[in-house]
């Protein structure tokens, strides 16, 4: 998800995911997730209206970029 700056903190975003998580739960899904960078300005909002799952790892696999340094 991305809000333009010009419309930030007018609750774009807080009405988004609200959204969304009604669409899910009329099609049955228990809940929703997401990821973010942990210095992502957006955090503020997401610790607002989330649950912040300590110690939750979320690995990608892509062939083609997964080289360890």
């Amino acid at each position: 998800m991305f809000v333009d700056t010009e419309v930030r903190r007018r609750g774009v975003a807080t009405a988004v995911i609200k959204w969304v998580a009604q669409d899910a739960k009329e099609h049955n899904f228990p809940g929703l997730y997401w990821n973010t960078l942990e210095d992502a300005p957006a955090r503020a909002l997401y610790d607002k209206i989330g649950k912040y799952q300590k110690g939750l790892i979320h690995y990608t696999y892509r062939p083609d970029a997964n080289v360890n340094p």
